[in-house]
Formats: structure tokens, C-alpha cells, sequence
């Protein structure tokens, strides 16, 4: 009975076998998602993501304590309370409040002044492991690779723009209840084409830039997913439900949006990578 029941499934498992290898041949979409899976599997790039979005953190917590410094500062400067100053930002709840106690501490401009360097170094080590990952997946290793000031440049007003982004994002939301398809190309546009600036100077293979609008394209897209999850889980859970899950559970949804992110970075340079090869190039 058992032996039958086998010799069943490995027959089913046959037939799809067939009809997968026939669906490769047919249909072009279908090889270069095999050819994505089959080159994440081959760099491991699930670790290259989580090594991405940890490389995030360290640039997100300098960061973060740097705009607070200089939340304080300001307050300081225009006789404002840190409380007022953080709403007139539009923080609510305890985001708002954390931010506020923060901002009030006696060695705000001691902080600022530190985090200056830290967030010059998080972004330093953060654009070149991107580098490193982009290196991977398109020629298979990460070694010599070269980071140039003009790519850092770029990169740092990718990071702004991706600011910006969330920011018109968030109005659009405010004042426009049915604004998904602005949202849409507000991504497209401006994270989706910050992206494609950066993606010039990474390492790839020398073919035209047109190669590089598949990923960018990925990322403008995958982004608003990641901001999405962002608005709805992770900024509700610390305003609403930070102490019923404690800091533990705020960390891990803002360490799955990281991954989420680093997840999108590594896919695009695999896309990117496996449509250059001649085989998956559009015949002329």
C-alpha cells in the first residue's frame, strides 16, 4: 500500500516536473524566476539581506538620536517647548512623548555633535556593503571592491529622497483619501529613480544604464509595500501598544521592515543581474 502510494506522488511529481520544464521553455517570465531563485540560493541571499538591514540599524540609531539633538536645538533656538516643536512635526502619541523627553536633555548639542561622525560612518559602511552585495550578485564575489565619493553622494541624497518620499506620501494621505496611484508614482519616481542613480556606480557588468530600470523599478515599488507596513504596524504598534509589547516587539517589527528593505536590494541586483545575461536579453 505504501509502495503504491509512493510510486502515486512520484508520478504527479513527474507530471509537474514536465509541466514546469515546458513552462521554462515557453514562457520567458517563468526561466527568469527560476534564474533569480536559482542565483539567491547560489549567494545566500537571505544572509546578505539580514547583513543589509543590520548595517541599517547602526545607520537608523545615529540617525535618529542626531534629528532629536536637533529637535532640541531648535526648540532651543526659537523658545519652544520640545513637546510643541514635536507636534508641530507631526508625532503624535509616544513617539511624541519619548521624542519630547529626549529633546530636553541638558547634552542635547554634546549628542549632536557626536552623532555627526556616526551617521557619516553608518553611511559609509552601509553604501559599501550595498556595493559588496551588488558585487555578489553579479559577478559571484565581493572582493576589491571600489567605493567612489561620487557614488556615496549620490546615495546620500537617495536616503534624503527616500525621506521626502515618505513625507509626500504621508500628505497625500492626509488630504487625498483615494491617492494610491499618486502614492504609486510618488515611489516610482522619486525612490525608484534615487535608486537608479545609485545603481550606476555600483558594481555590474559595462552594459547601457537602461539594463538597471528593472531593479530600480523593484525597489520604487517594493519600498511603498515597506512603508505601508511601516504606517500600519510599525508606527501603530509603538504609539498604541508599546507598553503592552514592550521594546522587545518594537525591535522586531522594525527589524523585519529593515529585512523586508534589505530583501528588496539583494532582488534587484539579482534581477538586474540575470537580465543582462545574453540569454534573457530581448532579441534585436
Amino acid at each position: 500500500m505504501a509502495a503504491q502510494w509512493l510510486g502515486r506522488w512520484k508520478q504527479r511529481g513527474n507530471v509537474v516536473q514536465a509541466r514546469v520544464d515546458a513552462a521554462r521553455a515557453d514562457h520567458r517570465s517563468v526561466e527568469l524566476g527560476f534564474g533569480i531563485a536559482r542565483r539567491d540560493s547560489d549567494i545566500g541571499g537571505g544572509l546578505l539581506a539580514g547583513a543589509l538591514a543590520y548595517r541599517t540599524f547602526v545607520l537608523l540609531v545615529p540617525t535618529a538620536l542626531l534629528l532629536v539633538a536637533g529637535l532640541g536645538l531648535y526648540a532651543g533656538s526659537v523658545d519652544k517647548t520640545t513637546s510643541a516643536v514635536a507636534s508641530e512635526a507631526g508625532l503624535h502619541g509616544l513617539i511624541a512623548s519619548e521624542v519630547a523627553a529626549t529633546a530636553a536633555s541638558r547634552h542635547r548639542a554634546v549628542v549632536f555633535l557626536l552623532m555627526l561622525p556616526a551617521v557619516a560612518y553608518g553611511t559609509m559602511t552601509l553604501y559599501r556593503a550595498i556595493a559588496r552585495v551588488h558585487a555578489i550578485a553579479w559577478f559571484g564575489s565581493g572582493r576589491n571592491v571600489r567605493v567612489t565619493r561620487r557614488g556615496v553622494g549620490v546615495f546620500v541624497v537617495a536616503l534624503v529622497l527616500q525621506f521626502v518620499a515618505i513625507e509626500i506620501v504621508g500628505w497625500i494621505r492626509r488630504t487625498n483619501q483615494f491617492g494610491g496611484l499618486a502614492i504609486l508614482l510618488v515611489y516610482l519616481v522619486v525612490v525608484g529613480g534615487s535608486w537608479f542613480a545609485v545603481s550606476i556606480d555600483l558594481p555590474r557588468r559595462p552594459l547601457s544604464v537602461v539594463h538597471l530600470l528593472p531593479g530600480a523599478l523593484l525597489v520604487g515599488v517594493g519600498m511603498l509595500f515597506v512603508n505601508v507596513f511601516n504606517v500600519y504596524v510599525t508606527a501603530r504598534l509603538v504609539e498604541n501598544r508599546g507598553n503592552t509589547y514592550g521594546a522587545l516587539g518594537i525591535a522586531t517589527a522594525l527589524l523585519f521592515s529593515l529585512v523586508l528593505a534589505g530583501r528588496l536590494i539583494v532582488v534587484s541586483a539579482e534581477l538586474n543581474a540575470v537580465l543582462s545575461e545574453p540569454r534573457h536579453r530581448p532579441l534585436s
